[in-house]
């Protein structure tokens, strides 16, 4: 059996955070992309960290700030929910 609860001013909380950190993991991705892109930088490990960068790093990034949204958005939906419930 498990138990369904929270702290509602908590739960707030950590939603605006979540909202905020996403935010900062946008400002590093275009930060970073903005210094990669401009970045005198040639030779294997420079077109290796490219390819990563590509296919790997930048996707998962923009996963992390996706999740926090959404996490964000839940969490708020159910300090709502609790807030109803007379929690």
């Amino acid at each position: 059996m498990s138990v369904i609860g929270g702290q509602i001013d908590q739960l707030d909380q950590l939603g605006v955070s979540f909202t905020r950190r996403s935010g900062e993991v946008e400002d590093l991705l275009s930060a970073l992309r903005g210094e990669l892109s401009s970045a005198y930088w040639k030779g294997g490990a420079a077109d290796r960290f490219r390819s990563a960068w590509d296919s790997e790093y930048e996707p998962a990034l923009r996963s992390l700030s996706s999740a926090l949204i959404d996490a964000s958005d839940e969490i708020k939906g159910r300090a709502r929910a609790l807030e109803q419930a007379g929690g």
